[in-house]
């Protein structure tokens, strides 16, 4: 059974490793990962994985005006290594999947389905303004709640059989097929006929096998690194405090992903053979951040995210509160 991992990366060379040792060691026999406009040395360590069959590198260079996100899953969904896979995954490296006890990739993905959602959990920073370079999974272990009325933690990519759909997406495959939901049953109907929903809320977690650790804040330090950098499919989208005070939840100590550890620290140890280029990244990495930390808009940034050291969710009251405000600025909008 091949399971392929796929992704899109620039200058994300200190954490590569660490997650294609987590996935490889809990099911993933294949990564297809495009690179684009790399400074770090991210680029070369992908070459050398590729060389040594870990890995199916493409290089690219994406055009102006588009977000460049989209115009990787083009490339990447006509990869021979995608389309023949058994199943497959389009996640960033900052998701890790969480397997509960005696779940695999064959069984959270049945024979009757084509595809299975797999909500995001928001981890914070969980107070940690430096950057240690040690694995995500390791270092961060408070996120947000089961349940939270807010959409941006019901947010879910998809583990789907390539056959069955006409294309990658970001958060589901295009096209209508079959969808399971993590907890073993079928999903509504609406869920296969709506294309475009790409959340979970209301849907309920407590049974869930499986999701992603989302650390999409991690250290102050990492997260200036990451605003520097930007997002690959919103280029107009900046990250700053705002970013940072919807996704830094730290309000529930989560370790559930413990137990998958010990096979990752073993198939980190296994690639062993790319740590030099892993140093050069993180070195790279740190000479940015040393020369960023003397901007100083960079500097207030540093301190917008110190003095919010957790986000809360809202009540269900405020939470519809907020929609019908939405509603209401969405119609202005219209209007005018």
């Amino acid at each position: 059974m091949s399971a392929v991992g796929i992704t899109c990366v620039r200058d994300e060379g200190p954490w590569l490793l660490d997650w294609i040792a987590h996935h490889r060691a809990h099911g993933f026999t294949h990564f297809v990962i495009a690179s684009h406009d790399c400074l770090d040395g991210s680029d070369a360590m992908l070459d050398a994985l590729d060389e040594a069959g870990i890995i199916t590198h493409l290089r690219f260079s994406p055009k102006a005006g588009k977000a460049v996100q989209w115009q990787a899953l083009r490339l990447l969904q006509e990869h021979p290594a995608y389309r023949d896979a058994d199943m497959a995954l389009f996640f960033d490296a900052d998701e890790y999947l969480v397997l509960t006890e005696g779940t695999t990739l064959e069984t959270l993905l049945p024979a009757e389905a084509d595809a299975v959602p797999l909500r995001w959990h928001l981890f914070g920073n969980g107070g940690h303004s430096e950057w240690v370079d040690r694995p995500v999974t390791e270092r961060f272990t408070k996120g947000s709640a089961n349940g939270i009325p807010v959409p941006l933690a019901h947010l879910f990519k998809s583990l789907h059989r390539p056959q069955s759909f006409n294309g990658l997406g970001v958060h589901r495959p295009k096209g209508r097929a079959t969808w399971w939901l993590a907890s073993g049953k079928p999903a509504h109907d609406k869920f296969n006929e709506l294309e475009a929903l790409i959340h979970l809320l209301g849907v309920p977690q407590q049974d869930e096998r499986a999701w992603l650790n989302h650390y999409s804040v991690r250290s102050i330090e990492e997260f200036i690194l990451k605003s520097d950098r930007g997002l690959p499919n919103h280029f107009r989208k900046p990250v700053d405090a705002g970013y940072w005070a919807l996704r830094n939840f730290n309000t529930v100590e989560d370790k559930r992903i413990a137990p998958m550890l010990d096979a990752s620290r073993k198939e980190r140890a296994g690639l062993a053979a790319f740590d030099a280029m892993h140093d050069a990244c993180v070195a790279y990495h740190r000479d940015r951040l040393s020369r960023l930390k003397k901007d100083k808009e960079i500097v207030d940034l540093f301190w917008q995210c110190e003095l919010i050291p957790t986000s809360v969710a809202p009540s269900g009251a405020r939470f519809m509160a907020h929609i019908e405000m939405l509603k209401n600025a969405e119609s202005k909008k219209t209007d005018g």
